[in-house]
């Protein structure tokens, strides 16, 4: 029997084989995972830890360094997992404080162009407009990842202002948005399927910039899209603390009385792939997998929240894939989930699971089981 508790943005059923292309098996030849303080650990070339046991107390955060590939992380055990503590495979990491404060009710991304590891980075700003020949200007750039977000035009040269435009914010379970204040923008990218093979998220686009008076002033670059991060092992896998995956702001632009540039796009969630024999998140789990704000223009108050500022071309929300024998979903789960029935019980479940509850925002607490 498979007992879903969702409380996530949307929940769906994925009937087919990917489950088994993403199932790797460790050899134990890392031994026992059990950090006593908070760390941050260099990812080997093929981004895989082959551990026994993982087992992450509470106040303990563990974070990754990318690796000259940018690999996922991908941390395998052949016993039980457990995570009271927190992984991180943000972008930029986040401020673990807002975890605890009940004033913030929210993490709030980093605002970087680097992804977290696995994941697409931010879009270069632009410099000047398409008169400027200065050496130091140059076109916005997209993103990197699996539905980059789309640069900002270089604007033409019309007047005494220029206005640059912004840059759209990465795909990824979710569309990418489109700039809505400060400046014109270019649309979002679109929402993708769970990427195969396994990736982060997308960077956001970089926003052009514009050139007043002889002086090129820049854009803001995309934010980086979160990491990828999975979590494998033939036994179990129970969360009751937290793992993050969510996308940087976009970069701010510069403005004065004489234009202003595009800000940069955010970037997009990361995934999370957990994969055991049962997999439970517990009522004070957490996974975080939502991409960052829009930019903002550096005339704005800065209030340490980026939605006071940011111009609304967000990056999309990435995936949470699951998949085990039982399934429990508690907690609070900010990813579009898909959840993937084991290949002898697939019949079953999609006969009685055709359609899963979509819950957005709210707390589903009743049993679904297969017919």
């Amino acid at each position: 029997m498979r007992i879903f508790r969702p409380v996530v943005a949307v929940a769906a059923i994925l009937v087919s084989h990917a489950a088994a292309a993403l199932t790797l098996v460790s050899d134990g030849s890392d031994g026992a995972f059990h950090p006593t303080s908070s760390v941050t650990l260099d990812l080997p070339d093929d981004g895989v830890f082959n551990f026994t046991t993982i087992d992450i107390p509470d106040g303990v955060t563990v974070r990754f360094r990318r690796n000259a590939g940018n690999t996922p992380v991908v941390l395998l055990a052949t016993g039980a997992v457990s995570v009271s503590g927190v992984i991180d495979v943000s972008a930029g990491s986040v401020s673990l404080a807002d975890l605890t404060d009940p004033n913030v009710g929210y993490i709030r991304p980093a605002t970087t162009s680097t992804g977290g590891p696995g994941g697409g980075i931010g879009g270069q700003a632009g410099v000047g407009d398409t008169t400027c020949a200065d050496p130091s200007c140059r076109d916005a750039t997209a993103g990197t990842g699996p539905s980059p977000g789309l640069p900002g035009p270089t604007p033409t040269h019309t007047g005494l202002k220029v206005y640059g435009v912004s840059g759209g914010g990465g795909g990824m379970a979710t569309d990418g948005l489109a700039a809505v204040r400060y400046t014109d923008g270019v649309a979002g990218s679109p929402a993708v399927p769970f990427p195969e093979p396994f990736t982060g998220g997308s960077g956001g686009g970089g926003g052009s910039g514009w050139y007043f008076f002889g002086v090129q002033l820049g854009g803001g670059a995309g934010g980086g899209g979160g990491g990828a991060l999975q979590i494998s092992t033939s036994d179990t896998i129970t969360v009751d603390g937290s793992l993050l995956a969510l996308g940087a702001n976009g970069g701010w632009s510069f403005a004065n009385v004489g234009g202003m540039g595009g800000p940069g796009g955010g970037g997009s969630g990361g995934n999370i792939v957990l994969d055991g024999a049962s997999v439970t998140l517990m009522p004070t789990a957490l996974v975080d997998a939502t991409g960052g704000f829009g930019g903002g223009l550096s005339t704005q108050t800065y209030t340490l929240d980026p939605r006071a500022f940011e111009n609304g071309a967000r990056g999309g929300t990435g995936y949470l894939y699951i998949s085990g024998g039982q399934v429990v979903l508690d907690g609070t789960l900010n990813a579009t989930v898909v959840a993937v029935p084991e290949p002898g019980s697939v019949a079953l479940m999609a006969g009685g699971l055709v359609v899963m509850l979509l819950a957005l925002g709210k707390r589903a607490r009743h049993e679904m089981r297969p017919a």
